[in-house]
């Protein structure tokens, strides 16, 4: 999954940069966070950011998704016996 992110700077002078947001089909207030597989659209949707922000201020990313399968054994502990001489 291709993501994209784009610069900006802050009031302080400091450049961050923040995912790219596209509005959802059913809506023109909700937006959803861009996301293709597809390079054909990704290229194309590049080339009309570039136009808009420039190609120094546009930065994509590969969003890899994983799982980890953890599986912990019974910890077996000898029990130590208090010895009655100590304090």
């Amino acid at each position: 999954m291709y993501k994209i992110l784009i610069k900006y700077n802050s009031v302080l002078g400091r450049e961050f940069y923040q995912m790219y947001q596209i509005q959802t089909e059913g809506s023109l207030l909700e937006l959803i966070e861009y996301s293709t597989d597809d390079l054909d659209e990704l290229k194309n949707t590049i080339k009309e950011l570039d136009r808009e922000y420039g190609y120094k201020n546009i930065r994509v990313i590969k969003d890899v998704t994983y799982n980890v399968g953890v599986t912990v054994d019974e910890i077996k502990v000898d029990a130590i016996e208090p010895n009655p001489s100590e304090p």
